[in-house]
């Protein structure tokens, strides 16, 4: 038997046990009366003798009863625990997931993360006097709660603080973060050959992992010290009833700007049919409601896939909004997970897209461009390049709301937003290399919403550049050797790359088709796409919305020293601006609108979504596999001290009883 808190016995016990004592030695103070005869007074008689005040301490068994009672009650106190569980004697590392799912609110109104952090917190209680431990919290990033520490009910406290985000649940940086602690230091010898890569000395560590399973880089996952087979995974959780929004789209048509359009994908992920109802809101104002019958997940499916459920398209019908706000989709439901009934966009006043067109002869392009609905100014390259400020810039920012470059690389670059064909941004990182010819398209990333309803398989391209790119490009076709199309945003602009043009000129001047996407309907819809995801007008999956954990760089109003963003919990976070023209907010962990105070009109106010099957899938997963090698952790619960203290209140709720019987009958020792 161990005791959590042994101080508060030795307290009870002088607090209580010699004040009992001392009440038996006291001689107690008698009244005179007269009797007619002393027989059935002898002992009293006997106390009349006794001068002093205080008395010999005679047997008694009530006051051993006391005694028994005042200890059993000063070692209830003392929180004893039967040690059912085994000792940890070594160095522990918890890691707790404090991801969306862990949100569900579980049987007795506590959710998994509350769970979870009570499990690790018994698991603390078992370390044995030698052992220390560290906590890390992880969801899109891993955080370190606490050091390596002995001390117990600091680690208790620490744990107490994790809280809970409505991220996704990545573990590769977790592991990375507990395996830091063991790196080995390499000591270099004086000869070539001799360096020494001492023993770490710290011991193999016991991890710890409390999670519900919905980890979705678990694959990913690259242990390089760490043993996954002996890491103890505590599966937390048990409800799979879920409804969520897994995408929204809203957009504006293009003949007839002022009409809105929205669409919201809705996936059932519980067990049993669901009827609900998704509404419609503009600006906080019902607008439109649709019921949705929702097939339950196929029960055959394996408990690991991240979206069993079925699907139903909410269509909403058209409306006429000819202001700029907040658009949301409710659902009107009790099910595990709230984070995923209700999703957002941000929208624009109507208004045509203005666009120029810098070129020097591509008749492809620009009569693809006429044929959209926009406001289209053409330019060659010199006359962009000579050009007054006041003609291509409001300010510090473009006047256009896109700029196609056509084979033209330029550095003239204001706050915007840019497309390149066959040219490049002279910005740092990124350089054009000789060409690239007789090579095939490799990858591509249909899910961008350039590529939408874009058939990349059928495309092909006799030649493009070879690109450099800086690390935060992101790739979206991919050539054998090099990027062909990429995405990039530096300093509030955006800049979509294309390392082909669609025409090129041969030896003697002519042009030449270097590419058969002109010639078909794809390449209308990815034009369409490109300016709409350009100008922001695809807020759903455009830069107006963004995954929780995911930065977001927001443009400064000049002159501006502070700027404050209000938080969908109503937090207020001061970022100073440094005179810069753009800050980057990383605190997204939670679905909602922000809004920027003092912000650049049109940029001041961004959603964060959750659209994540991986986490609204609910339903606790039976085995977790870690790492490309389907490395299995160990499945259990933790097994932890039970509490003594109930027998302990039984055993002397006994003895008051009993002492209670004996004094009422009044037997003497």
């Amino acid at each position: 038997m161990s005791f959590l808190n042994p101080t508060a016995i030795a307290v009870a016990a002088a607090l209580t046990i010699p004040p009992l004592i001392a009440l038996y030695f006291l001689k107690l103070r008698r009244d005179v009366r007269l009797v007619p005869s002393t027989l059935l007074w002898k002992r009293a008689v006997e106390d009349l003798h006794v001068n002093a005040p205080f008395q010999r301490l005679r047997k008694s068994l009530l006051l051993l009863l006391q005694l028994l009672i005042l200890i059993l009650a000063a070692i209830a106190l003392g929180k004893p625990m039967w040690e059912t569980a085994q000792t940890l004697e070594s160095t522990i590392i918890l890691l707790v997931d404090q991801s969306a799912s862990m949100a569900v609110v579980e049987e007795g109104g506590r959710t998994r993360l509350d769970l979870a952090k009570e499990q690790a917190r018994r698991v603390v209680e078992n370390m044995g006097d030698d052992s220390r431990a560290m906590v890390i919290a992880f969801c899109d990033r891993a955080v370190p709660i606490s050091s390596f520490d002995s001390d117990k009910q600091a680690l208790r406290r620490k744990i107490d603080t994790i809280e809970q985000t409505q991220s996704t649940s990545l573990l590769s940086e977790a592991v990375v973060l507990a395996e830091a602690y063991a790196q080995n230091l390499i000591i270099g010898g004086e000869q070539p050959g001799s360096d020494i890569a001492p023993e770490s000395a710290a011991p193999d560590a016991s991890v710890f992992l409390f999670t519900d399973g919905r980890l979705e880089d678990a694959g990913r996952v690259a242990p390089q010290k760490l043993d996954v087979t002996k890491m103890q995974v505590t599966r937390i959780g048990t409800r799979g009833d879920n409804v969520g929004i897994t995408a929204m789209d809203a957009r504006r048509d293009y003949e007839r700007p002022v009409i809105l359009e929205v669409t919201a994908a809705v996936q059932n992920f519980g067990p049993q049919a669901v009827e609900v109802d998704a509404t419609l809101y503009v600006d906080g104002n019902t607008v439109d409601v649709q019921s949705l019958q929702l097939d339950p997940a196929d029960p055959t499916s394996d408990a690991n896939d991240p979206s069993p459920g079925s699907v139903k398209i909410a269509v909403f019908d058209e409306i006429a909004f000819e202001g700029g706000g907040v658009v949301e989709v409710v659902l009107n439901l009790d099910d595990a997970l709230s984070a995923d009934d209700r999703a957002w966009t941000i929208l624009d006043p109507p208004r045509h897209t203005k666009v120029l067109y810098v070129t020097d002869g591509d008749f492809l392009l620009e009569g693809i461009l006429r044929s959209l609905s926009l406001h289209l100014t053409t330019m060659t390259a010199d006359q962009y390049e000579g050009a007054a400020d006041e003609a291509i810039r409001d300010g510090d920012r473009s006047l256009f709301d896109v700029v196609v470059f056509d084979r033209h690389s330029t550095a003239r670059l204001p706050q915007g937003n840019y497309l390149f064909w066959g040219g490049i941004p002279q910005i740092n990182g990124v350089t054009a290399g000789p060409i690239i010819a007789d090579q095939v398209i490799f990858n591509w990333d249909e899910t961008h919403p350039v590529l939408r309803y874009v058939a990349v398989e059928a495309m092909e391209v006799n030649q493009w550049l070879k690109l450099t790119l800086p690390r935060e490009a992101v790739s979206i076709i991919d050539g054998q050797t090099s990027p062909v199309l990429a995405y990039l945003t530096r300093d509030a602009s955006q800049y979509l790359i294309s390392a082909f043009s669609l025409l090129v000129r041969d030896e003697h001047g002519n042009d030449l088709v270097n590419t058969d996407w002109v010639a078909s309907a794809d390449f209308v819809v990815f034009m369409q796409n490109t300016i709409q995801f350009l100008a922001g007008n695809l807020a759903a999956t455009g830069k107006r919305s963004v995954p929780p954990g995911e930065p977001v760089t927001l443009p400064c109003p000049p002159r501006v020293a502070e700027v404050k963003i209000i938080r969908p919990d109503g937090v207020e976070d001061a970022t100073t601006t440094g005179q810069s023209q753009t800050i980057l907010y990383a605190s997204t962990r939670n679905v909602g609108v922000y809004r920027v105070e003092p912000g650049v009109p049109g940029d001041n106010v961004f959603a964060v979504n959750l659209f994540n099957p991986t986490e609204s899938n609910v339903a606790p997963v039976t085995t977790v596999t870690i790492g490309a090698d389907g490395g299995k952790p160990q499945m259990a619960g933790v097994q932890v001290s039970k509490p003594a203290w109930p027998y302990l209140l039984l055993a002397l709720l006994a003895l008051l009883i009993l002492e209670w019987i004996i004094y009422n009958q009044r037997v003497f020792v």
